[in-house]
């Protein structure tokens, strides 16, 4: 970042430095009150009267500062100036403090909120059916702030001793192990911890409550234990062994070994996000930690073994060493996304999460960078708040994506070599991405900076037209043009034309040995050994974050590669994906695709489907107010699933692999939206009254394909299956199960259905972390489902609002996208002069951001109905 961005950032007085925390909190579980006391050992760095902390919702009592350096100095404080808007807390002293060693003792009382950030409460039914409290922390990005005052910013690193005063019946969890229990009167105890190494204020986290454990111990000796609420915690074996396995790989390759004396992951009943990477002490939302063997499906083993690996890589990345403002948020999160894979495609090989990086980190990053409204990966923070607008998918995916790219280029030795010397050189300090990219190059020779500058601080990505120059009987010379790729369609204007370093990777039927080429035109050639008329691809197994666009030659060579298999994988995967991209941006034609698409039958990767899956649903809701197109499409998606569906069955079967799970998954839902066989609904039907007679009975409904089942004898059915869905729900007591259900909820026939599934969602049934599941179901359902999803949101956004409250923001992001679902202009006009009138604080950019996908499905419906696909003569050709 320049030096003007890094001087506009919003930062408190350098006045004071801290070094040590020591915290004393005494929780209250019943009126949700904390006493609290610190002292903060700080290097005065100027002699001034008064000191500026972060503080938020803390009422402080009192607060002293002494001098460690001038015996005998102490000074009370006269008076506390709160600035709510900065979230900071002024201290005035009486008497100016001197320079050198201080220490600033702080008496406070704060709150455990409901809102799941600070240290908040979370309530859940223990194994008797009584209802319980916990209370646990959140931190990131910036509500350390509602535990203790402090210096509340990534690079104000210190230790911190923390110690809880708890009743003697309950657990206290920290980031460190404890040092000294003490029974006090009053039926209390005192627990302190070890002091942490040197870290940031938002990796800091305490759980107190009833907690049931199970442990294991790596190769390398650090004790780690999983831990839930009673009655839970056989659930955490899974997620023990990824998590024991996957501490040895990172100390293996990152070279330098986990650094504290255990780890500990927790399940969190209520939980704003998918994790949180404290450091020693991960907390979880429980459906991402905890596996009911007899019926977790094989999405959520996936899941729950890649958010392991995705926060224990966090533990170096992120907590051993740190960005030092928020705009390198990305070092964090985009190298804990490339690692889960890495490190989970090493825990399970047979899962293929390789290619399936293909389509879904890489497409999810590539989605959102082609709008206009997206930000470089390394956007320019001024003040902290504004951090969470983008932990999103460019933070998270996008990084992945360029680090993965990278990886390509440098080679792995480097790579690895360069990770090693970084750690070595940065641990317990703080980074910014040119240290990262100086270690590559330092490790590779390469001009590491100069090839990921375009990537990270430029946003989107490249679009390269691919024409044929020249062909001989072994060789193909390729035309080759980058531009920026926009998902609307449109092109840059002059002032706003850019290029990317590119590593091109080009291969061909015969010679897929592809090497490296870095260019940097926009204009180049590529030559490639091929037999004549075979096919060609360009960005060859996908490495690099971009969109290709053929001739209709070369695609139609493709489309011979697709049909054959001789295409590999995540190739007939991303050139779907590609060509679905360039289609909505009418920049290849709708024939094109569809012609395409029909090669895929007889698919039966799954790696494949969550191409095709994403393909067909995206034509389904552009041309759902077209009757005769919806039909064509229709048939065609039902010639593509049926014949695969019915080979993979309904049945789960002993053979089956973890991927033909998915795949089955995958399928099943499909024939629930495009299948017309009376069969397919009858199927359902008896499926649904096998998990109302028994919900544990997996083998009469696999757990894998249960919101499909849910769905469609809801759409099939009415009030008497909504009933029964709400009914189901109460009755299952693990979250993954409910989810099923809320995913389906939405699906009633009738306007009432919907609207009374809206209304219980936010009657405080569901918990807050997923309340926002039922109204996706109803804004997916169908349009109708999509207007009235609008049309309650305009008329509760008051209720939406008072209900998350001041939690985390991305929830209120999570209603917005799924309650403004359409795609005509007129529904983007009303969307933004909603948002005119009724702004919603820290939204500005999501909002932005689901105008621009509103106008691009407009776009993409318009060309379809007005191509050569409204013919019926071009489907009677296919």
């Amino acid at each position: 970042m320049s030096a003007k961005v890094k001087a506009e950032r919003v930062l408190l007085p350098q006045d004071f430095v801290p070094k040590h925390y020591d915290v004393t909190i005494t929780p209250n579980l019943v009126k949700f009150i904390f006493e609290a006391s610190v002292d903060i050992h700080v290097d005065v760095q100027k002699s001034v009267n008064s000191v500026q902390l972060h503080s938020r919702e803390l009422y402080i009592q009192s607060a002293t500062f002494k001098s460690e350096g001038e015996k005998g100095f102490s000074t009370e404080a006269t008076g506390f100036n709160y600035d709510t808007k900065m979230q900071t807390v002024t201290i005035q002293f009486e008497k100016e403090v001197p320079l050198g060693k201080g220490r600033i003792h702080i008496e406070y009382l704060g709150e455990h909120n409901n809102q799941m950030a600070g240290f908040y409460r979370s309530s859940y039914k223990d194994i008797d059916g009584q209802e319980k409290v916990m209370v646990t922390t959140q931190c990131e990005a910036i509500d350390a702030r509602r535990i203790l005052p402090c210096w509340d910013e990534p690079a104000a690193k210190a230790t911190f001793g923390v110690t809880l005063v708890i009743d003697s019946h309950l657990t206290a969890l920290s980031n460190m192990p404890e040092r000294r229990v003490e029974y006090l009167k009053g039926g209390k105890k005192r627990v302190a911890f070890m002091d942490t190494p040197k870290m940031s204020s938002y990796l800091l986290a305490m759980c107190v409550g009833e907690f049931e454990f199970v442990q294991g111990t790596t190769q390398h000796g650090v004790l780690m234990r999983c831990y839930s609420t009673p009655g839970m915690v056989d659930r955490a074996r899974f997620a023990l062994d990824c998590g024991v396995k996957c501490l040895d790989l990172y100390d293996d390759y990152f070279g330098i070994a986990f650094p504290l004396p255990k780890m500990d992951m927790i399940a969190i009943p209520d939980f704003a996000a998918g994790a949180m990477e404290n450091w020693g002490l991960v907390t979880y939302r429980e459906v991402d930690l905890l596996v009911d063997e007899a019926s977790a499906t094989s999405a959520q083993r996936q899941r729950v073994c890649t958010v392991v690996t995705h926060e224990l890589a966090h533990q170096w990345f992120g907590n051993l060493v740190t960005m030092a403002w928020w705009d390198d948020l990305w070092l964090n999160e985009g190298f804990a996304c490339f690692l889960q894979t890495w490190a989970a495609d090493k825990l399970h090989p047979e899962w293929q999460l390789w290619q399936q990086f293909v389509t879904s980190d890489l497409a999810a990053a590539l989605r959102l960078d082609s709008l206009r409204s997206s930000h470089p990966i390394q956007v320019p923070i001024k003040h902290a708040h504004e951090v969470e607008e983008v932990f999103d998918a460019i933070s998270y995916c996008k990084g992945a994506c360029v680090i993965r790219m990278l990886n390509t280029v440098i080679g792995e030795a480097a790579f690895q070599q360069g990770l090693r010397a970084y750690f070595e050189a940065h641990k317990y300090g703080n980074t910014e991405t040119t240290d990262l990219w100086k270690a590559w190059a330092d490790a590779s020779g390469m001009p590491v900076a100069d090839l990921a500058k375009s990537w990270t601080e430029q946003m989107g990505y490249p679009v390269v037209k691919v024409d044929i120059k020249s062909e001989t009987a072994d060789e193909v010379e390729l035309t080759c043009t980058q531009s920026w790729f926009l998902a609307d369609g449109s092109e840059a204007k002059p002032d706003e034309k850019k290029t990317w370093t590119l590593p091109v990777v080009a291969a061909s039927a015969s010679h897929r040995d592809a090497k490296v080429q870095l260019v940097s035109d926009e204009t180049f050639t590529l030559k490639v050994p091929c037999k004549s008329g075979e096919w060609v691809k360009v960005n060859f197994g996908h490495p690099v974050p971009m969109r290709v666009i053929y001739s209709p030659d070369l695609l139609k060579r493709l489309s011979a590669g697709v049909k054959e298999r001789t295409l590999p994988t995540q190739d007939r995967a991303g050139l779907l994906l590609d060509c679905m991209a360039l289609t909505n941006a009418k920049k290849l034609q709708p024939e094109l695709l569809i012609t395409l698409l029909n090669a895929y039958k007889g698919e039966e990767e799954c790696v494949v489907w969550d191409a095709i899956a994403p393909a067909l649903n995206g034509l389904h809701k552009a041309l759902l107010s077209d009757e005769a197109l919806s039909k064509h499409l229709r048939a065609l998606a039902a010639s593509l699933v049926e014949p695969a569906a019915k080979k993979v069955g309904w049945d789960a079967k002993e053979s089956d692999g973890h991927l033909t799970k998915l795949l089955r998954q995958t399928l099943i839902a499909l024939l629930a939206k495009f299948s017309d066989d009376e069969q397919v609904v009858a199927e359902a039907r008896r499926r649904f009254k096998s998990v109302l007679a028994n919900p544990a009975d997996t083998a009469a409904c696999p757990s894998d394909y249960r919101t499909s089942v849910y769905s469609l004898a809801l759409k099939n059915g009415g009030r008497t299956e909504y009933e029964q869905l709400i009914g189901l729900f109460e009755s299952l007591n693990n979250n993954a199960d409910r989810k099923q259900v809320l995913h389906a909820l939405g699906f009633g026939p009738t306007e009432e259905l919907k609207t009374a599934a809206l209304d219980w969602t936010t009657s405080g049934a569901v918990k807050l972390q997923d309340f926002f599941y039922t109204i996706a179901s109803v804004s997916t359902s169908n349009r109708m489902g999509q207007r009235l999803a609008w049309s309650y949101f305009k008329k509760n956004v008051d209720k939406y609002r008072k209900m998350i409250g001041k939690a985390n923001p991305s929830l209120m992001h999570a209603v917005i996208v799924y309650s403004t679902y359409g795609n005509t202009e007129e529904h983007a006009a009303e969307v933004e002069q909603f948002f005119k009138e009724h702004p919603i604080p820290g939204t500005d950019r999501r909002v932005q951001q689901v105008l621009e996908s509103i106008r691009v499905a407009a776009g993409f419906a318009n060309f379809l109905r007005s191509s050569s696909i409204a013919n019926d003569a071009f489907w009677a050709s296919l």
